[in-house]
């Protein structure tokens, strides 16, 4: 059981992330796999189920590279362009529809993105700023928590179709100009120096 769930969980993260929650369906999932859609009911009686379990598994894997950086920052100018260089990996391939079709139809994990969000990522963020502005990097007015939440709400806007119409925009270019805009607000003169030199931490651009 948990092979053939493993197997739903990987193919299901793959469409989602390609097309939207809302365009693929479980009959698309169970195609995909080779096998009944009784089969992945079993496993997830509904796809409420099945959005919240890779919902949650991104999540644990965020935590995951989070802590890992977190370690092996050596400063938080380093920290800040790896959790950047890694969320811009990941805006290369989710569909721009994920987060609208979250809010819209799985508004229960939706709830639960936003606690995440609102909790424990922008308290990483609030604790990279705090870090930045005792070395000196980032600018000693700050408030880290206006600034960790106007950040937490830059990533999400990259993502809404009526701002930015994937007609018009690429999701990964209006991310980098929104980073670009925040990192230039935060560094003092110090700051601006060690970020020039290593910039090229970003292999996502």
């Amino acid at each position: 059981m948990e092979d053939i769930q493993l197997r739903i969980l990987l193919k299901a993260n793959e469409l989602f992330m390609r097309y939207g929650f809302r365009s693929v369906s479980m009959d698309d999932i169970a195609r995909e796999i080779g096998v009944s859609k009784k089969t992945i009911y079993q496993s997830y009686p509904e796809k409420e189920e099945l959005v919240r379990a890779i919902f949650r598994q991104h999540q644990q894997q965020w935590l995951k590279n989070s802590e890992r950086i977190k370690a092996t920052s050596v400063h938080a100018i380093e920290e800040i362009l790896l959790f950047t260089d890694l969320v811009r990996q990941q805006v290369a391939t989710i569909n721009p529809s994920l987060l609208f079709d979250l809010y819209k139809y799985h508004r229960t994990v939706w709830n639960e993105w936003s606690e995440y969000k609102s909790n424990i990522a922008r308290k990483s963020v609030v604790e990279t700023l705090e870090r930045g502005m005792k070395e000196g990097y980032f600018r000693p007015d700050l408030d880290p928590v206006i600034i960790a939440v106007m950040r937490m709400e830059q990533i999400e806007m990259a993502f809404n179709e009526q701002l930015f119409p994937v007609t018009g925009f690429s999701v990964k270019k209006v991310h980098a100009q929104l980073f670009d805009h925040f990192i230039s607000g935060l560094l003092t003169e110090k700051g601006r120096e060690l970020y020039q030199s290593m910039n090229h931490i970003l292999k996502s651009e």
